[in-house]
This record gives C-alpha cells, structure tokens and sequence, in this order.
C-alpha cells in the first residue's frame, strides 16, 4: 500500500469513526473494533449492540459504520478494524494482501442482490451498459449473467460507479441496468426501474462472512467465539420474527443504529437467512470460482488461496 493510498485510508476511517455506534460497553473489556456497513445487511450487529448482546456477553464491541465493506477490508488490513463483515468478493481480493482470516458464513441468500433495468427492457439481450462496482460481487453476478445468456463482454459496456451512484445512472439513462444488492434495487424502482431477476438466476447465492484480522485473532480467539456465538443468539431472534411475522426487535435496532426505514428492514430480512454456520464443500466450490474469476480480471495478483486462513470449525470450538 502506497503512501498516499494509507493516507485516503486514514482518512476514510477518521470519517467512519465520527459514525462509530457508541452505547455502554461491557465494563474493564478491551475494545473490539467491528467494521459494519450501513444497510440491513448488518442486522444481527446492530441487534446484538442495540439490545446489549455484546455486553451481556462481556464484550465491549464498538461498530464502526463504512458506506463500503471493502473500506472495513481495506482498514483491517491496515490494523485499524479487528472484525468485519462482508461477503466474498471483495474478502477474498483482500485476503491476498494481508491477513484476513474469515470465521464463519452469518448471512446468505439468492434472491438479496437483484438485477434493476430500465422500465422498457424485457430481456438481458437487450442491455448494452452495465453498472457495476469493481471487485465486488455486483460485477462478479454481472459477469455469471454474461456468461449464462451467452453475451460477448466485449459487446456491452460496464460502467464503474459506487452503489448510491447506480440509481442516478439508471434514471438518467446512463446504463441500461445493474446487479447489485439492497437498498439500491429498491431505490432503482422508486426512479421508475424494476427487477428483471435475482442473483439465484444466474447460479450465485451470496454468503457473508465474518473475517478477523489475524494478528487480533492469535490474541482474542476466545472474544471471537463469544462474538460469534452472540451473533447466533442475534440471528435466531431475526429468524424467530420472520417465521412470526414480527420482526420489531430488528426494526428497532435497525432505525437506532443505521437509520434504516421499517420498510427496507422488513424487506430485506425476508429475503436473506440470518444464520452463524461453518463453511461447506458447496460454499468451497463457489468461492473456488470467484478466486479464479478476480484472478483472470485481474483484480488480484494471485488466485487467493483463502482455504490457508479460512477457520473450519470455528463454529463448533
């Protein structure tokens, strides 16, 4: 990492703390700096911290709020987070420059990042520019649609932008389409899009993990079990109100934490399931593909040879 590149980074974290989620922490605990984002994605870490999971478990979890979970990446492996969630694309791009090492899956779903068209188009065939977020799984999924429908890549166009920035290009006819996951299909319809499909349409189901920067993790293994198992007990609370039909608890922390509107809590939670499982074959196979996939782009120097530091079993320790 350059110089300048640390500076940005710096910089971005001192914005990300002004955002930090403060609430009473767990008395004479040392600091866990979590990195979360800012949408229902992060349920569990905004329930457990809002109904003061963390500190009934005697930790002192301070969540730091990134518009990006590749800026939480980015800022572990520079020292300054010890956990983070994000999903696997942009993990496995970091896990090739420093050490990340992911615990466990705590959230996945196939139906989470949709594909937003123009209200006009009927078939992918029909879309000529694409927008995208580099080195995520919005240009990944993009990609497994080209590959699915056959598409030449070469005969469309991917448009590189940050996520609040697709809806703006879509209704201004900037792009034709993109792949990326809520709020922004959501937003995308409200400017007069709809969803065309879902990322289960083109074979990818998305899993998030939790990851720990490794040099915290040889020192706190045992406040990562209990972060992991509070976690749990968070996600069978989400799991228990969508089965009910009450999903108050998460809403509540939700709106307190991320000032996320019932609607989209609600929304999202029905699509995704909040579960804290350890990683399988199947989950192996698929991010076998995206390693190689970021690899061929190029966006990392090497396939990521991610099984070295993935915690198998982490889970059941």
């Amino acid at each position: 990492m350059s110089k300048i590149e640390l500076r940005k980074l710096v910089a971005g974290f001192a914005c990300a703390a002004l955002l930090a989620v403060t609430g009473p922490a767990a008395a004479d605990s040392p600091p866990i700096r979590f990195a979360v984002g800012i949408d229902p994605a992060f349920t569990p870490m905004f329930l457990a911290k809002h109904e003061k999971m963390f500190d009934e478990a005697g930790l002192n979890v301070q969540l730091q709020q990134f518009t990006q979970s590749n800026e939480g990446l980015d800022s572990i492996n520079a020292g300054l987070i010890d956990l983070v969630g994000a999903a696997e694309p942009g993990t496995l791009t970091r896990i090739t420059r420093g050490d990340i090492r992911p615990l466990v899956i705590y959230e996945q779903s196939g139906k989470y990042i949709k594909l937003v068209v123009q209200s006009g188009i009927t078939d992918v065939s029909q879309i000529k520019k694409f927008g995208i977020i580099p080195g995520t799984s919005s240009e990944y999924v993009t990609h497994r649609l080209l590959d699915k429908f056959k598409i030449d890549p070469k005969s469309v166009e991917l448009v590189n932008a940050g996520p609040p920035e697709l809806p703006a290009l879509l209704a201004g006819k900037s792009i034709d389409a993109y792949f990326v996951w809520e709020p922004w299909p959501s937003v995308g319809i409200k400017q007069g899009g709809k969803v065309l499909m879902t990322s289960a349409d083109v074979g990818y189901t998305y899993t998030m993990w939790l990851s720990a920067n490794g040099a915290w993790l040889d020192k706190n293994r045992d406040a990562a079990k209990k972060v992991v198992a509070t976690l749990a007990k968070a996600c069978a609370v989400v799991q228990e109100g969508v089965a009910n039909g009450d999903l108050s608890r998460p809403v509540t922390a939700n709106r307190a934490l991320a000032k996320l509107p019932r609607e989209q809590t609600e929304s999202f939670l029905r699509d995704v399931e909040c579960v804290v499982r350890d990683f399988t074959p199947e989950d192996l196979e698929s991010y076998d593909q995206i390693a190689e996939f970021l690899h061929q782009a190029k966006m990392t120097p090497v396939k990521a040879d991610y099984r070295k530091v993935m915690q198998f079993g982490f889970v059941k320790e």
